[in-house]
C-alpha cells in the first residue's frame, strides 16, 4: 500500500475521532497518572530485550552470529523507524540489511528477521483469537466457529496448493531455501516451544503496556471488563494500512469499548496514550542512529 494512502488512512480516522470524541479525550488525558506511565515505560525495556533475544536466538538457528548488545541497539533503532515511517516494516528491513551486509549471504539475515517477526505476530494473533472467543461469553462459540472455519479453509487451500506445486515439480531454489530456514528457526520440535514462549512473553508485554495506559486514566470499569479488549485492539495494529497503528488502534478502541459497556472516550484515550508512550519508548534508537 502506498505510503500516502497509509498517511491518509491514519489522518482520516484520527480526524473523524477528534470530531466525535475530541473534547472527552482531551479531558481524559488531562488526568494521566504518571506512575502508570513510568511502569509502562519500564515494561517496554523488558519488551525490547526479549524481542532482541528472540532475534538473536532465531539468527543462531540460521548459523548467524549476533551479539546481544548489537541486537538490543538495532531493535531500538528499528522500533523508532517503524514508529515514524508508514507500514511498520522499514526498520526491520534495515536491521536485516545491516546484519547481513558483512555476511557471505544476506538471505539468512532477512530470513531471521522475517521469521522472528512472524513468530511474534502469530502469538499476538493467537491471543487476539482467544480474546475474541472468550469475550463476550455469550457469543464465544459462534465467533470461534466462524474464525476456525475461515482458518481451516485457508489452511486447506494453502495445503492443496502446496501439494499440487510439489507434485508438479514446482520447487524453485528460493522457496526451498526459505522453507529450510523456517524449519530450522521455527518449526523444529526443540525450537518451536522456545519461539512460541518468547513470542507470548513479548505479546504479553505489549498487553501489559497497554493495560498501564488504561490504568493511568483511572478507568470506570474493572480490568475484567477491558483487559480482553486489548489484544483485539493491538491486533489491528498488525494491519499495514497506517503509520505505527495510528487511527486503526483508536478506531478499534472506539468500537470495542462501548461493546463492553464502557465509555468510548476511555478506550480512545488509552489508545492515544499508548501511541505516545511507545513512541517515547523508542527514542533510545536515536542513540544508535547518532552513533552511525
Amino acid at each position: 500500500m502506498p505510503r500516502l494512502i497509509r498517511l491518509l488512512v491514519s489522518a482520516g480516522i484520527l480526524g473523524f475521532i477528534a470530531l466525535q470524541f475530541g473534547d472527552g479525550v482531551v479531558s481524559q488525558l488531562q488526568r494521566i497518572d504518571p506512575r502508570w506511565v513510568l511502569g509502562g515505560l519500564l515494561i517496554t525495556v523488558v519488551q525490547v530485550i526479549l524481542s532482541a533475544w528472540r532475534w538473536q536466538f532465531t539468527a543462531a538457528r540460521l548459523q548467524l552470529t549476533l551479539a546481544a548488545g548489537t541486537a538490543v541497539r538495532e531493535y531500538y533503532l528499528a522500533t523508532l523507524v517503524n514508529q515514524v515511517l508508514p507500514g511498520g516494516m522499514m526498520g526491520d528491513a534495515q536491521r536485516a540489511w545491516r546484519h547481513g551486509r558483512d555476511a557471505p549471504r544476506r538471505a539468512p539475515a532477512f530470513q531471521a528477521v522475517v521469521i522472528e517477526r512472524f513468530s511474534g505476530q502469530l502469538a499476538m494473533a493467537g491471543l487476539a483469537l482467544l480474546a475474541w472467543w472468550l469475550w463476550p461469553p455469550g457469543d464465544g462459540l459462534v465467533r470461534v466457529g466462524t474464525v476456525a472455519g475461515t482458518a481451516l479453509t485457508g489452511v486447506a487451500v494453502l495445503s492443496g496448493g502446496t501439494a499440487l506445486a510439489i507434485a508438479s515439480g514446482w520447487r524453485p531454489a528460493w522457496l526451498r531455501d526459505w522453507w529450510q530456514a523456517v524449519r530450522s528457526a521455527l518449526l523444529t520440535p526443540t525450537v518451536l516451544p522456545v519461539q512460541l514462549l518468547a513470542s507470548l512473553l513479548v505479546a504479553g508485554s505489549y498487553i501489559a503496556v497497554y493495560a498501564c495506559c488504561v490504568m493511568a486514566l483511572a478507568p470506570s470499569g474493572s480490568p475484567g471488563d477491558w483487559l480482553p479488549l486489548i489484544p483485539l485492539v493491538l491486533f489491528t495494529m498488525l494491519i499495514p494500512a497506517s503509520i505505527a497503528g495510528w487511527g486503526l488502534r483508536e478506531g478499534a478502541a472506539a468500537l470495542l469499548w462501548p461493546m463492553a459497556g464502557l465509555p468510548a472516550t476511555e478506550g480512545i484515550s488509552a489508545a492515544v496514550l499508548y501511541g505516545g508512550l511507545t513512541l517515547l519508548a523508542s527514542t533510545p534508537g536515536l542513540i544508535t542512529l547518532m552513533r552511525r
